[in-house]
C-alpha cells in the first residue's frame, strides 16, 4: 500500500515511467487511454501531472497515419528535415513529430491517489486471498467485539503479480517535477528476478547520454582538443530500481464473469492465522477475528468483474478502466 512504502520490487507502479505514450492503435486501450488523459489532466493536482515535450522519430514516412492522439496531446506538429542528430534520430529516420504529453510523478500521486479514496469512505484492508471464494464475506470496521464482516455483492479482480511477470525494456528518459529524471528500462517476460544488473544498468544509461548529455559533466576541454562526449562517471544515479508488472498474453481482461465455486473450508483469510502465511511486505498490521458466519464447503456464486494485465500501460489507462470497471459493477447490482 501507498503508505507503507514505496521501495517493494513487489510492484512495479511507484518506478514506472508514468508518461502518457499509447503502445497500440486499438480499442478498447485506445479509449481506455484517452479517458485517462482527459481526467490526469482535469482532476489530478498541476504539481502532479507534468507537461512533457515529446519528440518522435519513426522509420516509416507515413507514420502520422498511425498516430491516433494527435488532437489529444498538446502542440502537436511534424519536425522538418534536416533532423537534429543528437536527439534520437538515425540515418534511417523517415518521419518525426513533436509534441506535449504528460507525466505522471508516482511517488507523489499514489499517496494522493489513497487519500482521495479514503476521504470518499474507501477502506483499506490487506489479507492473503487464495481464491474468489475467500471474498464472500471482508472486513468493513473495526467493534469493541471484533472487526465487522460484511457479505460482498461484487468482486472486483483487479490481480497483480500472479498474472504474469514482465519488465520493460524500452528506450525513455523521463524527467520529474521536482528535477529528477528516470531511465530506462528492460522487457524480460516471466522473469521474476529483481536484482539489479550493473550491465543492464549501463546500457541503459549510455545511449540517454546521447539524446541528453546534460545528466553528465562533459570531460575538460583543452585548446587542442574537440571531444565532447559525455563522462559517464559524473551521472549522479540516486538509485536503480527493479521491478514487476503483472502483464497478460492477449491484452488486459476487463469484463464481468459469474464463478462458481466452494466456500472455503480453510481458516479466514482475514484472520490471525490466515495471515500467518503472508510474506512481512503483505501482512496486516493487526490480527483479525475469523468470520463465524461463513457457510464452509457449499458450493456459492460470486459476481466478478475482472480488471487485470495491462503491463506497461497501468497509469495510462487506468482512468479509462476504471471507467469501464464501474459500468460493469453497476450492471450486476442492477441485476
Amino acid at each position: 500500500m501507498p503508505d507503507d512504502s514505496l521501495d517493494s520490487t513487489g510492484w512495479a507502479s511507484p518506478w514506472a515511467g508514468a508518461n502518457w505514450y499509447p503502445f497500440f492503435n486499438r480499442d478498447p486501450e485506445n479509449r481506455w487511454e484517452r479517458v485517462s488523459f482527459e481526467r490526469f489532466k482535469k482532476d489530478v493536482p498541476a504539481d502532479i501531472v507534468m507537461d512533457i515535450p515529446t519528440k518522435y522519430y519513426s522509420t516509416n514516412p507515413e507514420e502520422a497515419k498511425n498516430i491516433w492522439y494527435q488532437d489529444i496531446v498538446g502542440k502537436f506538429k511534424p519536425i522538418d528535415k534536416p533532423y537534429p542528430p543528437s536527439i534520437g534520430s538515425t540515418p534511417e529516420t523517415a518521419s518525426a513529430f513533436e509534441f506535449v504529453t504528460i507525466s505522471i510523478n508516482v511517488p507523489r500521486y499514489l499517496p494522493w491517489l489513497q487519500a482521495k479514496l479514503k476521504e470518499r469512505g474507501v477502506k483499506f484492508v490487506k489479507g492473503w486471498v487464495n481464491s474468489v471464494a475467500d471474498l464472500e464475506y471482508v472486513p468493513t470496521q473495526e467493534r469493541e467485539s471484533g472487526m465487522e464482516k460484511v457479505k460482498t455483492d461484487v468482486i472486483v479482480n483487479a490481480s497483480g503479480l500472479d498474472v504474469n511477470p514482465e519488465t520493460s525494456e524500452t528506450t525513455y528518459l523521463i524527467p520529474r517535477s521536482n528535477g529528477d529524471v528516470l531511465l530506462g528500462g528492460t522487457f524480460q517476460v516471466g522473469d521474476w528476478d529483481v536484482s539489479p544488473d550493473p550491465a543492464i544498468a549501463r546500457g541503459i544509461l549510455e545511449p540517454r547520454l546521447t539524446y541528453c548529455p546534460e545528466l553528465a559533466t562533459l570531460p575538460p576541454q583543452t585548446s587542442d582538443s574537440t571531444t565532447t562526449t559525455p563522462d559517464i562517471s559524473t551521472v549522479k544515479v540516486l538509485r536503480h530500481n527493479v521491478g514487476l508488472r503483472p502483464a497478460r498474453t492477449g491484452g488486459a481482461r476487463v469484463e464481468k464473469e459469474v464463478v462458481a465455486l466452494p466456500s472455503p473450508r480453510s481458516s479466514d483469510p482475514w484472520s490471525a492465522s490466515g495471515l500467518a502465511t503472508v510474506p512481512n511486505a503483505l501482512r496486516a498490521m493487526q490480527s483479525i477475528p475469523d468470520v463465524e458466519n461463513r457457510d464452509a464447503g457449499e458450493e456459492k456464486t460470486f459476481k466478478v468483474v475482472h480488471a487485470y494485465g495491462v503491463g506497461p500501460a497501468g497509469y495510462q489507462e487506468s482512468w479509462g478502466v476504471a471507467e469501464d470497471v464501474c459500468k460493469l459493477v453497476g450492471e450486476f447490482l442492477a441485476e
